[in-house]
């Protein structure tokens, strides 16, 4: 099993992305070859769909 079929264990899952330099939390919508889909809420707006290449990932938590 490598890392993007473990990810996708967790989709429809909150997680808190750690980039380095970004904190990011938002619910796994999609797992592809080497990047990810978060869906992120920012207060009242609607929710915005980053795409995430795994290579500049630091960690990843995923929330009960």
């Amino acid at each position: 099993m490598n890392f993007e079929q473990l990810l996708a264990t967790y989709l429809g899952r909150t997680i808190e992305v750690f980039l380095g330099d970004e904190f990011l939390t938002g619910q796994l919508i999609f797992v592809g070859d080497g990047f990810f889909t978060l869906s992120e809420t920012q207060g009242n707006y609607a929710p915005v769909e980053l795409n995430i290449l795994i290579s500049q990932v630091v960690y990843i938590r995923v929330l009960m």
